[in-house]
C-alpha cells in the first residue's frame, strides 16, 4: 500500500491477538533495506505500519518479507516471556553500544573539544540515578534488544543499561583520543565477548532435518518464489551468493552461520575488489532474504545478516548517463552498416543490426530486446506493435508492455526482416528446451550486443544497457511527452498512487513515438 501524500510503498501488518496485551511499549527496530525503522508500539495499537523506503514493487516485496519475519520473531519472543541475560551476554550487547559510535566517527571524529564535552555529559549521566541513566542510555539499549528480537526481564535490562552506559562513556573517550591524533590499538574493544544467543533455541526446538543447508535455503525459497513469479535472474544471484558464502565458511550448515561470519564474508568480498554496491545490494541483501524465508518457514531460527550494513557510496557523475547525440549516431551507424561475415552467427548478426535501433526508439533494455520473438510483433488498428513480455524471458518488473514501432524502423526494412524470419527468437539461438539453455543463449546475445556497442563508446560512465533508456527519457521530456506515457513505453514504475489508475493507450504512445526525431545515418557506399 501507499500512504497518502507519499510515493513510498508502506508495510502494514496486524499484531496477533494473543500478543496484543503484551505488545504495548515494546521497542521495534524493523529492518528496511540497509537501515532500520525504529518505533515503540502504542498501548492501544492494533497494527504495525512503516515505510519500506522504496517505490519499486519487487524491492518492496523483498523488504516486506524481511520485515514480516522480524516481527514474527518478536511476537514469538513475547509469547515465550521475558528472558534473563547472562553476564557474558550483557557484556557482548554492551559491546555493540561501544562499536557503533566508534565505527561511525573514528575515521573523522572532528575537534577534541567536542568529544571532551560529550564525554563530560555521558560521565555525569552515569553518576546520576536510574531515571537519568534510562533517559540517556535506555533508547540505545532498546534498539540493541530490538535488533536481536530480545524481550528481557527488568533486572537484565537494568544491568544492560549500566553496562551500555559505561561502554558509551568509553567510546566517547576513545573518539576524543582519535580527535587528538591518538589511534593506538583499541584495548577496550577487546573486552567485549562475541554474542551467543541461539544455543537454547536450538536445543529446545530442533529444526526439520535435511533443510538447514545454506544452499538448501535457495532451493526452498525458489520453489515458492518461482510460483509467485519472481525473476530467474534473482534466483541466479541468490544461488551464486549462497554458494560463495558456503565455500568461504567451509561448511553448508545454515544454523551455524553467525553475524560475525557474515561480517567476515563482507570483508572477504571487499578484499576481492567487489564493489560496495554489489556487496550491499546483492550479497548481503540476498543472504538476508534467504534467511528471512528460512525463519518464516521454520528452517532456521535466526538471520545472521540482520543488522549487517554496507556503506553506501555516492557515485560521482562526470557526464550525462545517457548517450550523447554524437555517441547515439555513431552506435546506430555502426549497427546500420553491420553485415554478417564468414561463419558468424546469423542470430547474433541480426542482433547487432537491429537491437541498438529498437532500444533507441523505445528506451527498452538491451536484455528485453535481445529475447524478442517473431510473435512479439503484430499490427493492430494500423499500428505496428512490439510487445515486451515475460513470456519471452526476463522482464525486470515482471509485466508486459506494448510499444509502437517508430516509422524509421519500418522504412529501414525491419518489417521485411520480421516477415522473413523463422518462428521463435529473432536474435538468439537456443540449443535445447530447458530454461537454462534459454538463459544461456540470452546472456550470449546480450553480451555480444554490449561488446558491439563498446566498440564505439567505451566510456564507463555510460552503460550500454541503460544509455538508451536515459537518452529516451531525456528526449521525451524535451518533447513535452507526458510522464505516464513515457513510463508506459519504457516500463518504469510510476511513483504516485494516481499513476496506477487508467492506462496510456496505444494511440497516445504511438503519437509520442512519432514525435521522436529520426537518427540520420549515412547509407553504405
Amino acid at each position: 500500500m501507499r500512504r497518502k501524500g507519499s510515493t513510498f510503498i508502506q508495510f502494514r501488518k496486524r499484531i496477533p491477538k494473543d500478543v496484543l496485551p503484551k505488545a504495548g511499549g515494546v521497542t521495534l527496530a524493523i529492518p528496511v533495506g540497509d537501515g532500520l525503522c525504529r518505533m515503540v508500539v502504542g498501548e492501544n495499537a492494533a497494527e504495525i505500519t512503516c515505510s519500506l523506503r522504496t517505490r519499486d514493487p519487487q524491492e518492496a516485496k523483498e523488504r516486506h518479507t524481511v520485515a514480516a519475519a522480524y516481527l514474527d520473531s518478536v511476537w514469538q519472543a513475547l509469547r515465550e516471556g521475558p528472558k534473563r541475560l547472562t553476564q557474558k551476554q550483557i557484556a557482548a550487547l554492551a559491546g555493540e553500544a561501544y562499536r557503533e559510535p566508534v565505527g561511525l566517527f573514528e575515521d573523522d571524529p572532528g575537534k577534541p573539544l567536542i568529544w571532551k564535552e560529550i564525554d563530560r555529559l555521558h560521565t555525569e549521566a552515569m553518576e546520576g540515578g536510574a531515571e537519568t541513566k534510562e533517559q540517556w542510555f535506555g533508547p540505545t539499549v532498546d534498539q540493541i534488544l530490538a535488533k536481536h528480537h530480545l524481550v528481557v526481564d527488568t533486572e537484565s535490562r537494568s544491568a544492560l543499561i549500566e553496562a551500555a552506559g559505561r561502554a558509551i562513556v568509553d567510546a566517547s573517550a576513545r573518539l576524543g583520543r582519535n580527535a587528538g591524533g591518538d589511534y593506538s590499538p583499541d584495548i577496550v574493544e577487546q573486552r567485549f565477548p562475541a554474542l551467543e544467543l541461539t544455543r537454547e533455541a536450538k536445543a529446545a526446538k530442533p529444526l526439520p532435518q535435511g533443510s538447514q543447508t545454506i544452499t538448501g535455503l535457495v532451493v526452498g525459497w525458489w520453489r515458492e518464489a518461482k510460483a509467485a513469479g519472481r525473476a530467474v535472474s534473482t534466483h541466479e544471484a541468490y544461488e551464486r551468493v549462497a554458494q560463495q558464502l558456503s565455500e568461504f565458511l567451509g561448511h553448508d550448515d545454515a544454523r551455524a552461520v553467525t553475524q560475525d561470519d557474515i561480517l567476515a564474508f563482507k570483508d572477504h568480498r571487499l578484499s576481492q575488489g567487489v564493489s560496495l554496491k554489489t556487496i550491499g545490494g546483492g550479497d548481503i541483501s540476498g543472504i538476508r532474504q534467504l534467511f528471512a524465508w528460512g525463519i518464516a518457514n521454520r528452517k532456521v531460527s535466526h538471520n545472521p545478516a540482520m543488522g549487517v550494513k554496507v556503506a553506501k557510496v555516492k557515485k560521482k557523475r562526470t557526464r550525462d548517463p545517457g548517450f550523447s547525440d554524437k555517441e547515439a549516431v555513431a552506435i546506430l551507424s555502426h549497427a546500420y552498416h553491420h553485415t554478417r561475415t564468414g561463419k558468424g552467427s546469423t542470430h547474433l548478426s541480426n542482433a547487432r543490426r537491429w537491437v541498438p535501433w529498437l532500444c533507441a526508439y523505445s528506451g527498452a533494455r538491451v536484455g528485453e530486446v535481445s529475447q524478442l520473438r517473431k510473435q512479439d510483433f503484430r499490427k493492430e488498428d494500423g499500428l505496428w506493435i512490439m510487445r515486451i513480455t515475460p513470456e519471452a524471458g526476463t522482464v525486470k518488473d515482471g509485466d508486459y508492455r506494448d510499444v509502437p514501432l517508430h516509422q524509421h524502423l519500418v522504412d529501414q526494412g525491419f518489417l521485411d526482416f520480421i516477415a522473413k524470419a523463422p518462428e521463435g527468437y529473432l536474435f538468439m539461438k537456443v540449443f535445447g528446451s530447458t530454461e537454462e539453455a534459454q538463459r544461456g543463449a540470452w546472456r550470449t546475445t546480450k553480451n555480444r550486443v554490449t561488446d558491439f556497442v563498446r566498440e564505439i563508446v567505451n566510456d564507463p560512465e555510460v552503460q550500454p544497457n541503460h544509455g538508451w533508456r536515459h537518452r529516451f527519457m531525456t528526449i521525451g521530456r524535451n518533447l513535452d511527452i507526458s510522464r505516464d506515457v513515457r513510463f508506459s513505453i519504457t516500463g518504469h514504475e510510476p511513483g504516485a498512487e494516481g499513476d496506477d489508475y487508467g492506462v496510456a493507450s496505444l494511440e497516445a504512445k504511438a503519437a509520442a513515438i512519432a514525435k521522436f526525431p529520426r537518427y540520420e545515418v549515412k547509407p553504405p557506399l
